[in-house]
């Protein structure tokens, strides 16, 4: 007994076979695509997130742990136009100088930060008027957000601007008559 019937597929059936096959191909690349691009840009931005967050660590704890200079009745930290000068107990490069020199400086052209730290503070060259060239510092932080510093003497305060957004922070050695605030304020 034979039976009757076909035995194949015919050239039609196959090239729809292809077709769907080549549909549910394109429909899987696009959704993995989307999600590999998705992750990728939560990635970076939880990597910029992470870079200011230690450098704002850093300078909470600089300026935290920033000098008082008893003879002339001052905070060790200075500043303007883009420089933030901190005497500090917190190095970041000389882990076991004691107090330090820290300098920043920011290049607006480049919105990038820059970082030098000397161990001899009491150097008088490295007084207020000192500005240390961008070869001789250290590349901190790229931003894709402007960066701001800014010492405010009458309150002694430092502020530091990450694009829209604004952080305060002051020295535990504050001058008699000031009240501490060892916070972090966000305006």
């Amino acid at each position: 007994m034979t039976l009757c019937g076909q035995q194949g597929i015919t050239l039609f059936e196959l090239l729809i076979a292809v077709v769907l096959l080549g549909m549910v191909s394109t429909m899987i690349y696009s959704v993995l695509n989307v999600g590999i691009s998705f992750s990728a840009k939560g990635g970076k931005h939880l990597e910029r997130q992470a870079r200011e967050r230690n450098l704002l660590g850093l300078l909470r704890r600089q300026v935290n742990e920033a000098s008082y200079d008893m003879r002339s009745s001052k905070v060790g930290i200075s500043g303007g136009d883009g420089l933030l000068r901190i005497v500090t107990r917190q190095p970041l490069l000389h882990r076991t100088a004691g107090l330090v020199v820290a300098v920043y400086r920011v290049n607006p052209a480049e919105q990038t930060l820059y970082y030098l730290e000397k161990k001899d503070y009491y150097n008088v060259e490295y007084g207020e008027k000192f500005l240390p060239d961008f070869s001789e510092m250290k590349k901190m932080y790229a931003a894709d957000r402007p960066v701001v510093l800014v010492y405010d003497s009458e309150k002694s305060s430092v502020s530091v601007s990450l694009g829209e957004e604004e952080f305060v922070f002051h020295p535990k050695c504050l001058p008699p008559g000031m009240t501490p605030s060892f916070s972090i304020e966000e305006n």
